[in-house]
């Protein structure tokens, strides 16, 4: 069988380099709508069912639920560029018992967790496709909330070189009677945990669909 002629083969080479191309932009542009969704979506959660729903349970009275500068109840509005690493805020009405105070704080990062635990097992259980694949992999992401409250706890800012020096969960959990080194090894290793469930996921399906795909 004859050879291709030279520009035939060179035609082929700009068309794969071009495909990748659009195929890497793709996926940037795909990671930042799961940037953006986790901050946006996992801090309305994190503050609204996190620790909204659990201090009404406990008889508090909502007052406020911010998000990313924008107020969200009672009305909506724009209130100002957030301080720096807070995102989020629920303010509600005073808790006498220390108990039930620790729980509402502990609860704004658990409900993350719960739900980053619940998408990791349905994303390895497989079956996903498209977006609600995306849509998996951007909740099962949810695990850096605790994990970034944490880091406080270790003499550190919430982001390293920037943010809180205060960690919420942290505190709310020695508040409740856990010993601070057991929870700090509690995040560590739930979150090394995830982290490989995930990127056994995640990283695959990117090479292939980068490098892969013709």
């Amino acid at each position: 069988m004859p050879a291709p002629p030279p520009h035939n083969v060179n035609c082929d080479a700009q068309r794969r380099r071009a495909s990748r191309g659009r195929r890497i932009l793709r996926t940037c542009w795909v990671s930042l709508v799961v940037i953006a969704f986790d901050v946006l979506v996992g801090t309305a959660w994190h503050e609204t069912v996190g620790h909204g729903l659990t201090a009404v349970a406990f008889g508090a009275r909502i007052t406020h639920i911010d998000v990313a500068g924008f107020r969200c109840y009672p009305e909506f509005r724009w209130i100002g560029r957030p301080r720096s690493g807070h995102f989020g805020e629920c303010g509600h009405s005073r808790i006498d018992d220390p108990c039930a105070d620790g729980l509402i704080r502990l609860a704004g990062s658990l409900s993350t967790s719960v739900i980053a635990v619940i998408a990791t097992i349905l994303l390895c259980r497989g079956g996903f496709r498209g977006w609600t694949w995306v849509l998996m992999c951007a909740l099962s992401m949810w695990w850096v909330d605790l994990f970034l409250y944490t880091i406080p706890s270790f003499g550190l800012r919430r982001y390293i070189l920037w943010g809180p020096s205060y960690s919420e969960p942290y505190e709310a959990a020695v508040a409740l009677g856990v010993p601070g080194p057991v929870f700090q090894v509690f995040v560590i290793v739930t979150s090394a945990f995830l982290t490989l469930a995930i990127a056994r996921q995640i990283v695959p399906a990117i090479r292939e669909m980068v490098f892969c795909h013709s």
